[in-house]
């Protein structure tokens, strides 16, 4: 066991070292960021990491992680919780993101720990009040969730030279292994909030001409490019600044 979990220890911290180079696109006004996102919305986000490098190549995308907007959420639910977060972010406490990270488990973090990362934001469509509330709570009760580190070896997967193969393969290293590894790579956490309230993230077309049905895509094998595009999210840019002039050169 000692030596299962030395192995678990040394593979996460390879896997979420900083990979060098990365790049940011375009700056992001953190302003409009802290104004015009709404609880529920999630922020796609391009990471630093090994492991976001590897994601990216095996889902052709350039979004690697998701974390939900909940705002001031997590205070209004109160309790000793909420206190701590108080204590730890002081005003940033108002606009955290929950999400789901490979060393601590589910936890909030600050909107400002993503602002030099370049991101995406999807908005679900159509969902009432009251159903907000139940993605908000399904996704605080999952705060300090911590996943079996047992697991955590699944993610040796990730390392298989991976552009050695086909392109129509490339996804299925990710649905590998067991379900709580693949909950913590993934953005599972959040599609389980909204397959809660019976949004689903991404549907599955099936069968052919009037047989088609729309069926949901199990929350589990969701990636964060299914948010950006999937027909049930909006996706929005209003975090960039806006229109610039650039001098030419003669």
């Amino acid at each position: 066991m000692f030596l299962h979990d030395a192995l678990a220890r040394g593979l996460v911290h390879y896997l979420t070292a900083e990979r060098p180079g990365f790049q940011r696109r375009v700056p992001n006004d953190s302003g409009l960021l802290q104004d015009r996102l709404r609880p529920g919305d999630v922020l796609l986000v391009e990471g630093r990491a090994r492991i976001s490098r590897v994601i990216q190549m095996l889902t052709q995308s350039s979004w690697s992680h998701a974390a939900m907007y909940v705002g001031d959420a997590a205070l209004r639910w109160g309790g000793p919780q909420a206190e701590a977060l108080l204590d730890r972010y002081g005003p940033g406490a108002r606009r955290l993101l929950i999400e789901s990270d490979i060393r601590e488990g589910v936890r909030a973090v600050p909107l400002d720990s993503y602002v030099d990362h370049n991101l995406r934001v999807c908005r679900p469509r159509g969902l009432t009040r009251p159903e907000l509330e139940r993605v908000l709570e399904e996704m605080l009760r999952h705060l300090g969730i911590r996943y079996d580190q047992r697991n955590v070896l699944d993610l040796g997967r990730y390392l298989t030279p991976f552009h050695l193969l086909p392109a129509r393969f490339r996804r299925r290293p990710l649905y590998l292994g067991s379900s709580t590894s693949r909950e913590i790579i993934c953005s599972a956490l959040i599609a389980k909030a909204f397959y809660k309230v019976g949004y689903p993230v991404q549907p599955e077309v099936r069968g052919e001409g009037s047989g088609k049905a729309l069926l949901a895509r199990h929350p589990s094998y969701i990636m964060p490019r299914d948010f950006d595009l999937s027909p049930n999210f909006e996706v929005l840019k209003f975090h960039l600044p806006g229109r610039q002039r650039v001098a030419l050169s003669p």
